[in-house]
């Protein structure tokens, strides 16, 4: 791979990892501080291709991709393993025109809603954009910045409690 791809998939990385985080814990082989990820059978797509890989597996060190490969790879110790199950890897979307309060109600309605409400809604309406594999996202108007903050730091867990 050409590093500005490796870039790019490297940003799907973390969409998979948080889309198949929920499969990790039900199997309780997922380590606290994990320094890498294999995520076993695995369909990839790069977004440069019309098709997906064979399936695959990916060794992931700290934010580097190490190894890809059609063959079966061990897991080392400390090592997260994620059981693809034949889902796509791919790289995370961007949505440069997204409204965290506008997401999911109509804008009447949202004329006579509690404040707080249309906060819970906004969370809400972050982790299903996330599940949707939108890692990024430029909130076009609105007011974002408690739903950023609760987002940095864990108050919306994103797909982690999913």
């Amino acid at each position: 791979m050409t590093s500005m791809s490796e870039r790019v998939f490297l940003a799907a990385l973390s969409v998979m990892a948080l889309g198949l985080v929920s499969t990790v814990h039900a199997q309780g082989s997922r380590p606290e501080a994990a320094s890498a990820t294999l995520f076993q059978n695995v369909r990839i797509f790069d977004g440069k291709g019309g098709s997906l890989s064979a399936p695959s597996n990916v060794l992931v060190k700290g934010n580097t991709i190490e190894r890809i490969s059609t063959s079966p790879m061990s897991a080392e110790q400390g090592v997260a393993v994620v059981a693809g199950g034949g889902r796509t890897l791919m790289p995370g979307l961007i949505d440069a025109h997204w409204h965290a309060m506008l997401a999911s109600m109509p804008i009447a309605a949202m004329r006579t809603a509690d404040i707080g409400y249309l906060n819970l809604l906004a969370g809400e309406q972050a982790t299903r954009t996330l599940h949707r594999g939108f890692t990024t996202v430029r909130d076009a108007g609105g007011p974002s910045f408690g739903l950023k903050r609760a987002i940095d730091d864990g108050t919306v867990a994103w797909a982690l409690s999913r």
